[in-house]
């Protein structure tokens, strides 16, 4: 993992945002593996819901208070995963979240 984070800083200092993508989805799968409770029904059914939406996901939190990190494809904008998430998930919460890098 510790590489795989190394990784991820170097592409995004670059501007590599598909690097980058790539990575946060290979940090995913390390996570699941080294902690099966990671993820769950919910979890998963919200990325399949999105998936052709997105090139990377992650969740990070603890304790139950997760969120779910996307990158989402070029053209892709954040009113259409909006919609997605409605559409699949209505009035449940679910929704996108305005966030940066600094």
């Amino acid at each position: 993992m510790e590489k795989t984070a190394v990784l991820m800083k170097f592409e995004l200092r670059r501007g590599n945002i598909d690097g980058f993508a790539e990575l946060l989805n290979t940090h995913w799968e390390l996570s699941k593996q080294l902690d099966k409770g990671s993820t769950n029904t919910c979890i998963d059914q919200i990325f399949v819901s999105i998936e052709d939406l997105i090139d990377g996901r992650f969740i990070s939190g603890a304790g139950g208070g997760g969120f779910l990190q996307v990158i989402m494809k070029k053209g892709v904008t954040r009113q259409m995963l909006s919609r997605r998430l409605h559409e699949v998930f209505q009035d449940s919460g679910v929704d996108v979240w305005e966030t940066r890098f600094i």
